[in-house]
């Protein structure tokens, strides 16, 4: 699934694009994409002759501006599992499973493609979307300024959960999955099945510094392509080639040199190093 990473590309992409010519139409396929009441009603037809602006970034979900005639509108995009929302002309034959097109006036389009359709998109006032589930559940930015070991820990340090499962809670901290929790728990050398509750400041604030690091580490890559995530233009990203330990059981730790040990709770797979992530007794400091 596109994590925070993937997705700032994407919206990056856009930004670049300048996309500011008035949407002339739009497609939308029979197919459902998400189930969720969040997603029940899309409200698509809110953007025609709409100006596209500003393309934000909330969590795992893009949120783009538009102009509207009388309100200022948005459109949140989520991609799913293995959703691509990417730039085409109007002439380019469509993909397999595209399930939305938005076709602005001057003959570029935005074109989401989703073959397992777990996708999401919404459109409305931009104000009651930003108000409303899911945005308004989420918790705070990893990259904002002023996110720290004392802000992560304020959200989870009385959690009896394993530290790996509260990065991956979208209400503690916004825009982490699987991927780079695992790679943040490498780096800050904590165990991912420790109970959250028994960091202490020291841990929160390493933890903290590693997930900033891993994150813009992977922006600055353009994404971690697995097998589906590709940005606005239809390229990979790269940071799949930098990643030190998630997908990675049995080879060399790139620190001491140990094998890397996979392992699975709550239905996903993870990996740590059995020297450099020790399961501790007492607090983690």
């Amino acid at each position: 699934m596109p994590e925070l990473p993937e997705v700032e590309s994407v919206r990056r992409g856009l930004q670049r694009a300048r996309l500011r010519a008035a949407v002339r139409s739009i497609y939308r396929s029979r197919e459902r994409l998400r189930i969720g009441t969040a997603w029940n009603h899309e409200n698509l037809e809110v953007l025609l002759g709409a100006h596209p602006g500003k393309v934000a970034r909330r969590g795992k979900y893009i949120l783009w501006h538009f102009t509207g005639a009388s309100h200022e509108l948005g459109l949140i995009v989520h991609l799913g599992m293995s959703g691509r929302f990417g730039l085409a002309r109007a002439a380019d034959p469509r993909l397999a499973h595209t399930h939305f097109v938005l076709q602005l006036e001057d003959g570029r389009e935005v074109r989401l493609v989703d073959p397992r359709r777990f996708g999401g998109l919404r459109a409305g006032v931009r104000a009651e979307l930003e108000h409303s589930a899911p945005l308004c559940e989420l918790g705070p930015e990893p990259l904002d300024r002023g996110f720290n070991g004392g802000v992560l820990a304020e959200r989870a340090a009385k959690s009896a959960r394993a530290l790996r499962d509260v990065l991956l809670d979208q209400h503690v901290i916004a825009g982490v999955g699987n991927i780079y929790a695992v790679e943040a728990l490498y780096r800050a050398g904590i165990h991912p099945l420790v109970a959250a509750r028994r960091l202490r400041e020291s841990a929160w604030d390493r933890l903290a510094t590693a997930l900033r690091d891993v994150l813009r580490a992977a922006i600055d890559n353009g994404g971690t392509t697995l097998r589906d995530f590709r940005d606005v233009r239809g390229h990979v990203g790269r940071n799949q080639n930098e990643l030190a330990v998630y997908g990675r059981a049995g080879q060399p730790c790139p620190g001491c040199g140990t094998a890397l040990v996979g392992f699975v709770h709550g239905g996903r797979s993870g990996v740590r190093c059995p020297v450099d992530q020790p399961r501790r007794r007492g607090a983690i400091v």
